[in-house]
């Protein structure tokens, strides 16, 4: 799995540098980064940042989101605003991953577990998820200076950034058994956090079906990017595949891509 960054006031925060991919090549170090929230970073964890090299950050939220828990300044770093789900839906249900929002839907009755297969649908199959995914693909092709990082979170850095960091190893030649371990490597950095909240709920008397929607919304599940993937196999054939026909890159992206970021 990535190494974690020595950060104390952000979760999941960890490289995808180190991972070999199918040539015996590895993704360079301190390049890309993802994570969770990082709203409450001190000024420690801020100079630690700015010295690892990190000069964007993109964040994956929320409107809403972005406003209750802003993103933290680290100096140098240029903070890009690229929400996946769109922000104005006229669909019945709504495409989210924000756990505030999830949450409210699971207190009027809607699975948690259910909710987050749609999302890992909306993936592979929304126009504007692809859109913005797209964009985000942009900003890490233009990472040409070196020892420059991109970091890319969420809220939790589970969905949204875990599909992100699915796409960015598959580009760079990774396995798709490495992809996913990485993904499910969320579950152990935010063992802590989700433990913590779940006795938090026990204690307030928050009944026992509630608890494990609870669960389904917080943990990384094999099938929910199971879900995502075979979706693309079915109407891509491939990742790579998906990343022309439906992210929108180019062969020459991926060139571009492992010229980048694997050595």
């Amino acid at each position: 799995m990535g190494k974690p960054l020595a950060v104390k006031h952000a979760e999941n925060m960890r490289e995808l540098g180190g991972y070999t991919n199918k040539d015996g090549k590895k993704v360079a170090s301190q390049k890309l980064i993802r994570s969770a929230a990082i709203n409450l970073l001190d000024e420690t964890d801020q100079n630690y940042l700015e010295k690892y090299g990190i000069r964007k950050i993109v964040d994956f939220r929320s409107t809403d989101e972005r406003s209750s828990q802003p993103d933290k300044d680290v100096t140098l770093a240029e903070n890009i605003f690229l929400p996946i789900f769109p922000e104005k839906q006229e669909k019945k249900e709504e495409l989210t991953a924000s756990p505030q929002a999830l949450l409210k839907r699971m207190e009027n009755g809607e699975s948690a577990f259910g909710q987050m297969m749609d999302a890992y649908e909306s993936f592979v199959l929304d126009d504007y998820v692809r859109k913005q995914y797209h964009k985000f693909f942009e900003i890490v092709l233009a990472n040409e200076n070196p020892n420059e990082s991109v970091l890319f979170h969420c809220t939790a850095g589970k969905d949204r950034t875990g599909f992100a960091a699915l796409l960015l190893l598959s580009g760079l030649g990774v396995d798709r058994v490495t992809a996913m371990t990485d993904y499910l490597a969320t579950n152990e950095f935010l063992k802590g956090f989700t433990d913590n909240m779940l006795q938090h709920a026990k204690e307030n008397g928050v009944p026992d079906a509630l608890l494990a929607s609870v669960k389904d919304m917080t943990m990384a599940r094999k099938e929910y990017l199971t879900k995502s993937l075979n979706l693309i196999d079915e109407n891509y054939g491939t990742v790579d595949n998906f990343l022309i026909d439906g992210i929108g890159l180019h062969a020459a992206d991926l060139k571009d891509l492992q010229r980048l970021y694997l050595e």
